[in-house]
């Protein structure tokens, strides 16, 4: 024991003059394991919140919904023969006060709501029911709104304002719905009424295409009920005919799933990042063990035995592997503590400043294999080196890894079980058991490419006919020439620029599906119903001089889908809360020539501009599953009696806040016989907002404008944060990978300097050596990005498609300056490796040699 100490102890003096050379694989490994220890202690708060309080969250333990009716007095029975039931109805309508009008979002709650948790309001006692508190009182009826509301239009608790087009009273401010996180991102600033009051409403009808009522029915389940069973049993029961059923999960609206994809997108960031950070490991011990091979011929010549020249640099991957993935620990854990408030308050739940114990010993575990699983075959390299090395002028670098005697003894047992390991705590960050395996197969190929790359390569150079120009020449020759290091610096160039190239392409198609929902023009008001002169004269008032920046007017008219290629739509079931709006009756609809700006097509053609053939339409991406059709599907609508056959020619995703859209477009020649309005978008010039709307009120006095720009940059604001982060987050790791790429120069870095040292005394100049040095390794770095960049654009592809679900594009542009970028810098600090050798005199650097 006394002798396995002093080994230890030795080993990190060792290390202690030699920690400036690691500081390369320190950051590396620190960078990594922070990602993963941020990225899963954000997921364990909110996966732990949704879990210690998904029947709050969602008011009951499941909640049922459509958007076309309420429930039948028969469905109600069935739901109440499992429990409790509440009603919620969700719609938007227009406020108004005698100063200001207002976009609402409106709940309208049942007897019994809410059935878990209670309404937070400052004027509402504790214990009142609030279908009582909200009753009519002098034939008023009550209305909790948000505190915003209330100051946009201008009242006070006990003031009196409309609500479509009816009378209510405003009995106090909302301050929070026991239900709110999962009603999901609603447009307008939220109002609660009864369901009585909902249906005193003279004007039902939303202010924005495409949105309607929702009908939501939330169930407390009798004791004793398990929620999947129940779920499954109304699935069965009610799902033919139109329900939706969800749970706290699922309910967390649209913004979950850009959180869950940014989430996501940080674990394979982290999984890339520590395989960076291995590749660093490999790349500085693979030198180190070159250099410090004189030593460790000198230690077993004085009789040290293998195990303990093993154990003295095992000593030193453990303390390097402790500094940096405990750095990392540290930076990862107070990251998620300060930001998980922010992140809590997006997403709508409630998450307090915490620091869970099982992810960081996740990422902890994860880097401390990471470095040891890189480390392990340059280890085995000591194994190997024998004291005849000291009288052999190949002494000055390790020899190479006995593959033979590695596969087929008890030594391959430590890898194999730092993998499998590997894998386990990949498993538990990703949730995904083949997106690891297939991460890490791919990795195991990228190297086995790259290392075959580098071997046609040098047999392809050496091949290479007789190259006038000298520098050319050296270094074409030192690439190809026997124990040349060409084969680890492209495998570690290789790995990093592979990695580099999957975080860049899964950053830009991040940040596009972020900024395709939040990039484009946000319009300040709308308006609908408006007739041709009243859209000339708005248009009228644009102008650079004018406080009106832009009008939009697009045609609008209302049909009913009636058949699905001749089936009835009353035979169709249908999934998901589009699909169910579609078949709610007359919903709005247009026709356009040209497909807007904040469109972007999922599958089929945009028909051309000057089209006049047969009818075509052109639906939401999510109606292909929501009904179940396809490109070349026959649908009927009912447009004012007559029935009208259209074929469907494409699928497209559009933002409300890109420019109000519509669930069906039509192609031109199809609505346009028939009478329709106009829907108008108006967009002030900034900071002219109140100053706009003044002034379309003196121009077209008969048009009730909506503001909707404030509701719609809210969440174009938080998708616009999370597109940041996105980049970054990817930044951080392009710098860690061209980190990687700086301390991949090191293998080898001896041996060239004694290389140039001879050439030197032979009479080369010092430009030539260092011109030779970056035209070698300009060379090597050309080898490694062709692989590279096949190998990186293809994981990207199969990670967001498997892992993201995100639309594949690759950003030429920006992959092209990154690898420019590594390339040069590359070939630059090449020639660096040999400065010292270059400046210093020959004789000096011999003995040191």
């Amino acid at each position: 024991m006394r002798a396995i100490w002093a080994t230890v102890r030795i080993g990190l003096l060792d290390l202690r003059g030699d920690m400036r050379r690691f500081i390369l694989l320190l950051v590396c490994l620190a960078v990594g394991t922070a990602l993963i220890a941020g990225v899963n202690s954000v997921g364990a708060s909110i996966t732990q919140a949704i879990g210690r309080n998904a029947a709050e969250l969602m008011g009951g333990d499941l909640e049922l919904s459509r958007a076309d009716r309420p429930a039948t007095s028969g469905e109600l029975a069935q739901m109440l023969q499992y429990g409790q039931v509440a009603a919620v109805v969700d719609t938007n309508v227009r406020a108004q006060s005698a100063a200001q009008d207002a976009f609402v979002d409106l709940a309208a709650v049942g007897d019994g709501y809410p059935l878990l948790g209670r309404v937070v309001s400052p004027q509402l006692a504790g214990g009142t029911p609030i279908s009582e508190f909200l009753a009519p009182r002098d034939d008023l009826y009550g209305a909790l709104l948000a505190p915003v509301l209330l100051d946009q239009l201008g009242l006070s608790v006990g003031d009196s304002f409309e609500l479509g087009g009816t009378t209510f009273q405003a009995r106090g401010t909302l301050t929070k719905l026991p239900d709110g996180p999962v009603r999901g991102f609603r447009l307008g600033l939220t109002t609660v009424v009864t369901n009585e009051g909902l249906a005193s409403l003279r004007d039902r009808s939303s202010p924005l295409p495409g949105l309607g009522n929702w009908f939501r029915y939330k169930l407390l389940l009798n004791a004793g009920q398990d929620v999947e069973m129940v779920r499954a049993a109304l699935d069965d029961e009610l799902g033919a005919t139109g329900w939706s059923s969800r749970t706290a999960r699922d309910g967390l609206g649209p913004m979950v799933r850009y959180y869950d994809l940014f989430m996501r997108f940080l674990v394979i960031v982290g999984l890339g990042s520590l395989m960076i950070g291995g590749v660093s490991v490999w790349t500085s011990m693979r030198a180190y063990i070159s250099e410090r091979s004189s030593v460790i011929a000198i230690l077993r010549s004085l009789g040290a035995e293998k195990s303990r020249v093993m154990l003295h640099f095992f000593t030193q991957v453990i303390a390097l592997a402790a500094i940096g993935v405990g750095a990392g620990l540290l930076v990862g854990g107070v990251a998620a503590y300060v930001v998980l408030p922010a992140i809590g308050e997006a997403v709508g739940i409630e998450l307090a400043p915490s620091v869970h114990l099982q992810p960081l010993l996740v990422a902890g575990g994860a880097g401390f294999l990471t470095a040891f699983a890189f480390a392990y075959l340059p280890l085995q390299q000591t194994q190997a080196i024998r004291p005849v090395t000291l009288f052999r002028s190949r002494g000055l670098a390790a020899p190479p890894v006995d593959w033979r005697g590695l596969l087929l003894t008890w030594q391959i047992a430590p890898l194999l079980a730092i993998i499998g390991g590997f894998y386990w705590l990949a498993v538990l960050m990703t949730g995904d058991p083949l997106i690891v395996l297939v991460f890490g197969a791919v990795g195991v190929l990228a190297a086995f490419v790259f290392h075959q790359v580098s071997l046609f390569a040098r047999l392809s150079l050496g091949r290479v006919p007789y190259v006038p120009l000298r520098i050319v020449r050296h270094a074409l020759r030192g690439i190809a020439a026997y124990g040349s290091n060409a084969a680890a610096v492209v495998i570690s160039m290789g790995m990093a620029l592979t990695m580099l190239i999957v975080v860049l392409v899964l950053q830009g198609n991040l940040r596009q599906e972020f900024l395709g929902a939040s990039s484009f023009d946000v319009p300040t008001l709308v308006a609908s119903d408006l007739f041709p002169d009243e859209v000339e004269t708005i248009e009228a008032m644009v102008g650079v001089d004018s406080d009106i920046a832009l009008a939009v007017a697009t045609p609008m008219l209302r049909g009913a889908l009636t058949a699905i290629n001749g089936v009835a739509v009353k035979d169709v079931r249908t999934r998901g809360p589009e699909a169910t709006f579609l078949l709610s009756g007359e919903v709005p609809l247009t026709y356009r020539p040209l497909m807007p700006a904040a469109s972007k097509l999922m599958a089929g053609e945009w028909w051309a501009a000057d089209y006049s053939g047969s009818g075509k339409v052109s639906l939401h991406h999510s109606l292909r599953s929501g009904l179940g059709v396809d490109i070349g599907d026959s649908l009927t609508f009912e447009i004012f009696g007559d029935a009208v056959d259209v074929e469907i020619a494409s699928f497209r995703d559009y933002s409300w806040q890109g420019g109000i859209d519509f669930l069906a477009t039509f192609s031109p020649g199809v609505l346009d016989a028939y009478p329709m309005t106009l829907f108008s978008a108006v967009t002030a010039q900034p900071g002219a907002e109140e100053a706009a709307e003044r002034a379309l009120a003196t121009a077209v006095p008969d048009i009730n404008f909506i503001a909707v720009g404030d509701t719609l940059k809210q969440i174009t604001t938080a998708l616009g944060q999370l597109s940041f982060a996105a980049a970054l987050v990817g930044g951080l790791a392009v710098g860690n990978g061209l980190l990687v790429l700086i301390g991949s120069l090191a293998t080898g870095r001896r041996q060239r300097e004694a290389d140039a040292v001879i050439t030197k005394v032979l009479g080369a100049t010092r430009i030539e050596l260092l011109a030779t040095a970056s035209m070698q390794y300009l060379v090597l770095a050309i080898i490694a990005s062709i692989p590279a960049v096949a190998q990186g654009i293809g994981l990207g592809w199969l990670i967001g498609l498997a892992l993201l679900d995100v639309e594949f594009t690759v950003q030429l542009d920006a992959l092209g300056i990154v690898l420019g970028c590594a390339i040069a810098i590359t070939a630059l600090l090449g020639a660096l490796t040999i400065l010292r050798a270059t400046s210093r005199r020959p004789a000096l650097l011999l003995r040191d040699l």
